[in-house]
């Protein structure tokens, strides 16, 4: 599997002509700091993906990974291994093309995710955890016959998450730092190289959670290393390792993390509720748990919230949870 996804600035453009014509540009928000503890520090804003269509920033994701594969798809379609975010934008985006889809998800993959990919006409296979991410490694299934969209690992993809990274970064060219969530690391490859090209005195910092640390030790070793990982309510980011085919380009466009708890993301969670009226998943409410541990540290931050689409219960579970960070 292709290890090496630099982009050029053509590419980026290109996939952002595509993408305007198509998809609306999420909002970028200015958050109001919630109480003292929060004042002093840096100011934070919010790229509001869990509003884009499909509920995360993926949808632009499959939408130009279609695009890109116009004219070369037989009658079985695409397909993708996902946890869910991923699974639901290629299940959109294929009807949108009218093409077959099918989906692999891990066996604990959230019921509101699954029940979104089959009301698109996704067909739906589940398997153990760690199987599906050996599918994310190798890029294979045998019960899979249509072409393979990786749901982070794929050249299309990283070029539209670069221009999520583009469309930040022309609002507010004078931004110090982008935090964002690392699962697979094709969102944070991809806003990273639009810095490089665009903005590059803007650090990129992906964030991860307590309960899986694998880029953070494997910074710090300069070399990949495998780590625990705990499951936990935080769905569609966490591994015991780096992603192989990840590993060179990122360890080339970022140099620190930030490690936030369980209870700091729950935090997150209820404050961008209360304060912001909005539904955000564990995952994407990482970012914003991270540039408030850090913001200190910097004058102006962007956190993307990448995702919206969290059980109901689970939801109501964590407003009502009264730990704090």
């Amino acid at each position: 599997m292709e290890s090496s996804f630099w982009l050029s600035l053509d590419d980026i453009q290109c996939a952002r002509r595509k993408l305007r014509e198509r998809l609306q540009e999420t909002p970028l928000l200015r958050l109001s700091l919630m109480d003292e503890e929060q004042v002093a520090g840096g100011e934070i804003l919010a790229q509001v993906e869990s509003l884009q269509v499909t509920g995360s920033f993926k949808a632009r994701a499959a939408l130009y990974a279609l695009d890109e594969l116009e004219g070369k798809l037989d009658e079985n379609g695409v397909w993708t291994a996902s946890a869910g975010n991923m699974g639901k934008a290629l299940a959109w985006a294929a009807r949108q093309k009218k093409v077959c889809c099918a989906v692999i998800v891990p066996h604990d993959a959230p019921m509101v995710k699954r029940n979104a990919i089959a009301q698109y006409g996704a067909r739906l296979i589940e398997v153990p955890f760690a199987e599906y991410q050996q599918i994310q490694v190798c890029g294979e299934h045998p019960a899979m016959r249509g072409k393979l969209v990786h749901p982070f690992a794929d050249q299309a993809v990283i070029t539209a998450h670069a221009v999520l990274g583009w469309e930040i970064l022309e609002k507010h060219p004078n931004l110090e730092a982008i935090f964002l969530p690392y699962g697979g690391g094709g969102l944070c490859v991809g806003v990273a190289q639009a810095a490089r090209l665009f903005a590059p005195q803007v650090k990129i910092i992906p964030c991860e959670v307590e309960t899986a640390t694998p880029l953070t030790v494997s910074l710090k070793a300069g070399k990949p290393i495998e780590t625990s990982y705990t499951p936990s309510f935080i769905s569609g980011m966490g591994a015991p390792f780096v992603f192989p085919q990840m590993w060179e380009i990122v360890r080339e466009l970022v140099s620190e993390t930030v490690v936030v708890s369980l209870a700091e993301v729950r935090h997150a969670i209820r404050w961008l509720y209360h304060a912001c009226h909005l539904v955000v998943e564990g995952a994407g409410a990482v970012s914003l748990a991270a540039a408030w541990k850090n913001r200190q540290h910097f004058g102006k931050a962007v956190c993307i919230i990448t995702g919206g689409n969290i059980d109901p219960q689970l939801f109501c579970e964590v407003l009502k949870d009264d730990l704090h960070p």
